[in-house]
């Protein structure tokens, strides 16, 4: 699959995982085309995997939109000053979801695969603009709130 099917792919399924788990309607967008991190305090969740393919995806989301999606995924009414640790785990979860879909659509359901537990940390936007420029990545808002995802894939390297 070319890059571009593969970012397709991961923006339909982000898409549809915020939509179907978190009831929450991301529209699309182009990254290049001024899109602005800047106002929003960011939380970035990396998950490595291995297997059949190694690699890592990547959700980038503002922590104002974490509180609503963790309240959306506990059925709860979103509260100011929400405890930070249900937002990573709503936001590591969220990401768990999209990669076992997009591993499954990429590779087919008998690939086998081991994912790491996913890592959630406070982002700087200079370290996110620092990283992004390989992989497959897409970008989306929600309600005015950007989401960035990625995706990338290592080569298998043997060593004899």
């Amino acid at each position: 699959m070319n890059e571009s099917k593969r970012k397709e792919l991961l923006s339909e399924i982000v898409c549809k995982v915020f939509e179907q788990t978190a009831f929450l309607f991301p529209e699309k967008v182009n990254f290049l085309e001024g899109m602005s991190f800047d106002d929003f305090e960011l939380i970035s969740v990396n998950l490595e995997f291995r297997g059949d393919k190694e690699g890592e995806t990547v959700l980038i989301i503002p922590i104002d939109l974490c509180r609503e999606l963790a309240a959306n995924l506990l059925g709860e009414d979103p509260a100011e000053g929400e405890d930070r640790e249900k937002c990573y785990d709503a936001a590591r979860e969220i990401l768990n979801i999209i990669t076992g879909q997009m591993l499954t659509e990429l590779f087919g359901q008998k690939a086998l695969f081991s994912l790491d537990s996913p890592r959630a940390t406070e982002l700087a936007c200079e370290a996110f603009f620092a990283g992004y420029e390989q992989g497959d990545y897409v970008c989306c808002t929600v309600d005015d709130y950007p989401i960035f995802a990625a995706m990338s894939l290592k080569e298998k390297v043997y060593e004899h």
